[in-house]
């Protein structure tokens, strides 16, 4: 027991490649969002740990119609883990917040001839001023929006011991829940995702 206690590490830090399957809770079909994920965990004891979970994905084409979208998170809560030699099973649920960005590009024509004959139209673009746009040009803008709201996820992985200091983790698997505002309907703002995670888990401090 004393040897067994001696192993569990003081402090955990896990960097990794995420996968998320994100339904957007309308008519909107559900997309996959890929980025990067990192945790920082505190081990009280064998069993017992503290949790904080920052990461974001991004799809830049969602559906096809050229929706480019980000979401991050910031999350913390327990980890109960049973430790073997080699591997160590986990179970944890975390809460927190998460936010998304979303831009489309828009594309307009000017008139084939201009409004005022004399006065073509003009664009503000900021450091230039205003700048004429000639007959039959195209116009192009990006529209923007973003928040922020309650997420959590539930869920477990599997590290696998490389060294004292290392373990490999071949799955993290976790159901993620968001509650973004819901644009199309004010009906249902919970999005029900499924988070994936794969990478490598390094350990400090072991007593």
């Amino acid at each position: 027991m004393a040897a067994a206690a001696q192993d569990v590490p003081r402090v955990e830090t896990f960097v990794g490649y995420t996968y998320t399957r994100a339904n957007s809770a309308t008519n909107f079909p559900a997309f996959s969002l890929n980025g990067g994920s990192g945790q920082v965990a505190f081990n009280f004891n064998h069993w017992i740990g503290f949790v904080m979970d920052m990461g974001a994905v991004h799809n830049g084409n969602i559906g096809g119609n050229h929706v480019d979208t980000t979401v991050s998170n910031y999350l913390f809560g327990p980890r109960v883990s049973v430790r073997y030699s080699r591997i160590r099973p986990y179970l944890q649920i975390l809460w927190g917040g998460g936010h998304v960005g979303t831009s489309t590009r828009v594309s307009l024509a000017t008139p084939s001839a201009p409004v005022v004959p004399t006065q073509p139209p003009a664009i503000f673009v900021p450091g230039q001023g205003n700048i004429p746009i000639g007959p039959g040009q195209p116009i192009t803008a990006r529209l923007n929006a973003s928040q922020t709201a309650f997420a959590m996820t539930v869920g477990g992985g599997l590290d696998i011991k490389i060294n004292k200091w290392a373990s490999f983790r071949p799955v993290s698997l976790d159901y993620f829940l968001t509650r973004f505002q819901n644009l199309r309907s004010l009906n249902d703002n919970n999005q029900n995702n499924l988070r994936y995670s794969t990478g490598f888990n390094f350990t400090f401090g072991a007593r």
